[in-house]
């Protein structure tokens, strides 16, 4: 594939990365809502902190993935 990309698949791109994004942000948020009803349910015994950081990390890749497909999306430049 040559660099960069035309403009056409640039956008192509970029709501891919949109959509798979939101639906990773949409997950999370779920997931966590689920955590916080068990804490709410069963107190600290429910939190696990694996559980935890996986999902912080799932959130930053979520947000990640938003920033590079609203970027491409826009035809900025995303090579940072």
């Amino acid at each position: 594939m040559s660099w960069p990309l035309p403009p056409t698949t640039r956008r192509l791109v970029g709501w891919l990365f949109l959509i798979a994004g939101f639906l990773l942000l949409l997950g999370v948020g779920l997931r966590l809502g689920v955590v916080y009803y068990e804490y709410q349910q069963l107190g600290e015994g429910a939190l696990n902190s694996t559980r935890l950081i996986l999902s912080l990390m799932m959130l930053v890749a979520a947000m990640l993935m938003l920033r590079y497909g609203w970027r491409e999306r826009r035809g900025n430049d995303t090579v940072d």
